[in-house]
């Protein structure tokens, strides 16, 4: 292993700290940063539409609206996507459990495991749904655990790698 594996396994463990402890405003930073990139590329779209006398101001108007929204609203954007995310969720494990039914009128052994397991996927679409921002924080403090566990799994690593001064005795 590299010097440079041990820098960035400690700024990933960094990065999953930052993750697990304050998840929210990595969330509406990262969307205030895209809303500010949305806004350079609407600002290009009406720049271009009216030096080159193409009819693409509305369109650029319109993303500009999106950009102000990801910009000054980033908790609408962060609570969307888990919405969508929960919605998918609770419709699939809706349709799951009704196939376990028919597993259990045909008395198979697995439908008690398919059940339970449906069951908490239908719980935690249902939490997204109606909670979808704080859905968001905690999937990213999940993801900032991960790596976290991976970081100090590679720094260990990395020092058990290192080779020993053993002593020589005369």
């Amino acid at each position: 292993m590299k010097k440079y594996d041990i820098i960035s396994s400690i700024s990933l463990l960094i990065l999953g700290l930052i993750f697990i402890f304050i998840p929210d405003d990595i969330i509406t930073t990262s969307l205030k940063i895209i809303g500010v990139i949305i806004l350079i590329f609407s600002g290009i779209i009406i720049y271009n539409s009216i030096k080159n006398n193409k009819e693409e101001i509305l369109y650029g108007i319109l993303i500009i609206i999106l950009g102000l929204v990801f910009l000054f609203n980033p908790e609408v954007i962060a609570g969307i996507i888990p919405f969508i995310i929960g919605l998918i969720i609770t419709f699939k494990s809706t349709i799951k459990l009704q196939l376990i039914y028919k597993f259990k009128s045909i008395d198979s052994k697995e439908w008690k495991k398919m059940m339970i397991i449906n069951l908490i996927s239908l719980i935690l679409g249902i939490i997204l749904l109606f909670n979808p921002f704080k859905g968001a924080t905690a999937i990213l403090r999940i993801i900032g655990i991960f790596i976290v566990i991976s970081s100090i799994l590679d720094i260990i690593n990395y020092y058990m790698s290192l080779p020993k001064k053993v002593k020589v005795i005369k």
